[in-house]
């Protein structure tokens, strides 16, 4: 169990560095800024599908919750918008217009968080079917 949550841990900051030193070098190599900050909108990211997939292996013990684990999961990506949206109204969403460098910079983490978080959901759901 430890050493699944220290997977999911190193797994995620590993993500992390790379996503946010390769937005860095790439917005600085083409001088090109965004108007909110990557590093939070990113570590919002990283967080909120870390604490995901820790509470679906917590839940994954749970017998009378192993059904239901994929259906539990479905409503976790609006979920993660609503809270998206709190955080960040006033830094993103009060931009009348997102550029599409801002655009990608939001978007290209979001599907990276969310691929690995997909992944390590997926293995906790077929580990319990079995």
């Amino acid at each position: 169990m430890i050493k699944t949550l220290l997977l999911y841990i190193i797994s995620f900051i590993v993500l992390f560095l790379v996503i946010h030193l390769s937005q860095d070098s790439i917005l600085n190599h083409f001088n090109i800024s965004v108007r909110y900050s990557l590093w939070d909108t990113n570590l919002f990211f990283a967080i909120s599908s870390l604490v995901i997939c820790i509470h679906f292996k917590f839940f994954s013990f749970i017998k009378s919750l192993q059904p239901q684990l994929g259906f539990i999961y479905l409503p976790t990506l609006f979920i993660k918008g609503i809270l998206f949206f709190i955080m960040f109204q006033s830094s993103v969403f009060n931009l009348d217009v997102l550029t599409t460098a801002e655009r990608l910079n939001l978007l290209t983490p979001l599907i990276l968080f969310l691929g690995l978080e997909v992944f390590f959901i997926v293995k906790i759901i077929t580990k319990n079917e079995v």
